[in-house]
């Protein structure tokens, strides 16, 4: 896959100007509300997976704010880690979070080397951005989620955008919409234990996430 390192610096520099702008908020992020942010996490404890005594890895974690909604909800995970390729975001996420149950690190998981780190893996607004010319959004998207799969021992966690929108929605250029139906076939090339999620409502956009366990 070609220009690996031009989306990275794209990205990098997409967040970080919006961190210069906004500071911590979630907008920064790409995020409309809180909560509508919280309505998203919410998603994955309605899913029968024990976050107790888990080792949690959160890739593309921003501020950490999966690590305060578990924490709020009082779900006994064991450790959370937070990994993203943004140091801003890594630095004011550092600075938020001083609890011995986390930690921050930049990484970038498609050049990494590690593997099989943690129990549950989640991926939160990291395949949102549209790339057009510069990379087919489907091949990096598989890519990213194996790279990401080999990561834990039970279960990764993905949301995406979905081109199933509803009736008033105004699609928007520079975010990418998945096929929920080719993901899902993507999906089953990597585990036959799978599930779509896809009947929650909008956040204002019609999403759905993957829940890709291991066999």
């Amino acid at each position: 896959m070609n220009n690996i390192d031009d989306i990275a610096k794209l990205t990098i520099e997409r967040y970080s100007q919006r961190y210069k702008k906004l500071g911590y908020d979630v907008k920064t992020l790409g995020w409309g509300t809180k909560e509508q942010q919280d309505y998203r996490f919410l998603q994955t404890l309605d899913s029968n997976i024990v976050f107790e005594n888990k080792k949690v890895l959160d890739i593309g974690c921003g501020f950490g704010d999966y690590f305060t909604f578990l924490n709020n909800n009082h779900i006994m995970f064991d450790e959370y880690i937070g990994y993203d390729i943004n140091p801003d975001l890594i630095s004011e996420s550092q600075k938020l979070h001083t609890s011995n149950r986390a930690k921050f690190e930049v990484e970038n998981i498609l050049i990494s080397k590690k593997s099989n780190i943690a129990n549950i893996g989640l991926m939160f607004g990291v395949l949102n951005l549209n790339f057009k010319d510069k990379v087919d959004n489907y091949e990096y998207s598989k890519n990213f989620i194996k790279k990401a799969f080999a990561l834990v021992d039970e279960v990764l966690i993905v949301d995406f955008l979905s081109t199933k929108v509803t009736e008033n929605y105004q699609k928007e250029d520079f975010v990418f919409y998945h096929s929920p139906e080719k993901m899902l076939e993507f999906a089953f090339t990597l585990s036959s234990n799978v599930v779509l999620k896809h009947n929650y409502h909008p956040i204002p956009q019609k999403e759905f996430m993957l829940f890709i366990f291991k066999d």
